[in-house]
């Protein structure tokens, strides 16, 4: 169990429990005169609610209600990670208090080098050396996250516009509709495995493209959106331009470096110090916080460091005399994995506030959820179709889907982080209004992708692909 505590008692401070113990600060406050209650909540600060035994009670009763809830929503079809994001929606207005985004920024880059680590190690290597299989992955990965964020901004500018006014700022009405393309552009891991695990005999080559394009697209997103957002934020081509060579050139240069010798170092030190097969998963967290500390360095090159450390410790560690060992790390990571998302649907679930534009925010979310299924079919369209690596059937059933999850609802929440990054204070670019809507609109689509897709994908892949599994690939 302290495998799981570790990292997660890193993702509490300055989350939930903050604003909660902020709400209560503010409530005595008002409460007491003027003069004594600043004095008593400066006095009772995080002590009661941030102490140790609470976040510890705090983390267990989340783990606890998510590993019941996926007992039976599997069942049911619909992933329990939802449940764990109503919970906070109900709790929200009970805590008399508006969620603080700051402190979300160490959650959601922990979970996703956590993420990223682990989509490394079970990226599907098979078919590395198939031009067919690498070349479109590529293409679909990146330019696949370029597109939405491109098309996506366009269409709910003009969308945005029709539905309410209100929630496009002065200064900067195409910014609102960037974060939201922004945000809803990468796949996720979890949305994609818990399908997986509800259809028999998955396809095994459409799986293949997705674990490649789950792993590529996070990181891709986080580099595409950083550029743009500075371009918007300073206004100026010469910025955007100079950050994206610092990005692709020297963020990501540096993080595939570090990335291979971190994860050489780690698969040596597995095979040589691992006297028991669970200090795998210590020598793993152990390396991927130090791939974190990586990213205060070269900043989203830190992700980038974190995939390539997880394929380097897949290719060391393929062996006969290691395989155990890797499944073994796969199987312990994939439960801190499905941990790290508990957290961030519960706190995304905290940030959703249903009193401001619940359905203006619902409509959007609808038209911006329609621009993403549109395009699916054409991205895949355009980088498949010179390649014969998936036949007609499984090119169809990737066009009809693009997993989207937790990552999409770290984004929205972090969205404050990323702009003042650029050097301009959020709230002058962007009014607190329009913040919760872009949170709002982001977690409706993700929930109701997730819900869509989930009941029609199993039975869908059960009618074209079930029984293809001899089909050869179409030339």
């Amino acid at each position: 169990m302290h495998l799981l505590l570790t990292p997660l008692l890193l993702l509490i401070p300055g989350g939930w429990l903050g604003v909660l113990a902020a709400g209560s600060e503010s409530s005595l406050a008002q409460a007491l005169p003027v003069g004594e209650g600043a004095g008593v909540a400066e006095a009772v600060g995080l002590d009661a609610l941030g102490s140790l035994p609470v976040q510890l009670a705090a983390i267990g009763a989340i783990l606890v209600f998510s590993i019941v809830i996926d007992r039976y929503a599997l069942r049911i079809g619909i992933p329990g990670a939802l449940a764990l994001f109503g919970a906070g929606v109900v709790i929200q207005p009970m805590s008399n208090t508006a969620f603080n985004h700051e402190g979300f920024e160490n959650l959601h880059i922990i979970a996703l080098c956590l993420l990223l680590f682990y989509s490394g190690v079970k990226i599907c290597r098979r078919y590395f050396k198939r031009q067919e299989f690498v070349v479109p992955s590529v293409l679909i990965s990146v330019f696949g996250v370029f597109i939405v964020i491109a098309v996506g901004s366009a269409v709910m500018y003009y969308a945005l516009g029709a539905i309410n006014a209100d929630y496009a700022t002065s200064e900067q009405p195409l910014l609102i509709a960037l974060a939201l393309a922004y945000c809803i552009a990468p796949l996720d891991w979890g949305a994609f495995t818990f399908v997986v695990k509800r259809v028999d005999r998955f396809s095994d080559r459409v799986m293949g493209v997705l674990e490649f394009e789950t792993a590529i697209s996070a990181a891709m997103t986080l580099v595409i959106g950083q550029a743009l957002f500075e371009f918007f934020t300073n206004k100026g081509t010469t910025t955007m331009a100079s950050s994206a060579v610092d990005i692709f050139v020297s963020s990501i240069s540096q993080g595939i470096v570090i990335g291979a010798v971190l994860g050489y170092l780690l698969a040596v030190t597995i095979k040589r110090c691992a006297v028991e097969r669970s200090q795998s998963i210590d020598l793993a967290i152990g390396f991927v916080m130090i791939g974190y500390g990586f990213n205060a360095w070269i900043g989203h090159g830190g992700l980038v460091c974190s995939l390539v450390m997880g394929l380097m410790v897949s290719i060391l560690l393929s062996g006969e005399e290691s395989r155990d060992e890797k499944e073994i790390l796969s199987v312990q990571l994939e439960s801190i994995n499905i941990a790290s998302e508990s957290l961030i649907f519960f706190m995304a679930g905290l940030a959703v506030d249903l009193s401001v534009g619940f359905l203006p925010a619902l409509l959007a979310a609808v038209i911006l959820l329609t621009v993403v299924w549109l395009l699916r079919p054409l991205t895949v369209y355009l980088f498949f179709r010179g390649s014969d690596f998936l036949n007609n059937r499984e090119r169809q059933f990737l066009s009809l889907w693009a997993p989207k999850g937790a990552i999409s609802m770290a984004l929205a929440i972090t969205i404050p982080d990323l702009i003042e990054a650029s050097g301009i204070p959020f709230q002058r670019v962007i009014h607190p209004v329009s913040e919760t809507f872009i949170v709002d609109v982001v977690c409706f689509s993700v929930v109701l992708s997730m819900l869509i897709k989930s009941l029609v994908l199993p039975p869908l892949h059960r009618r074209l692909l079930n029984g293809q599994a001899q089909e050869q690939p179409a030339a």
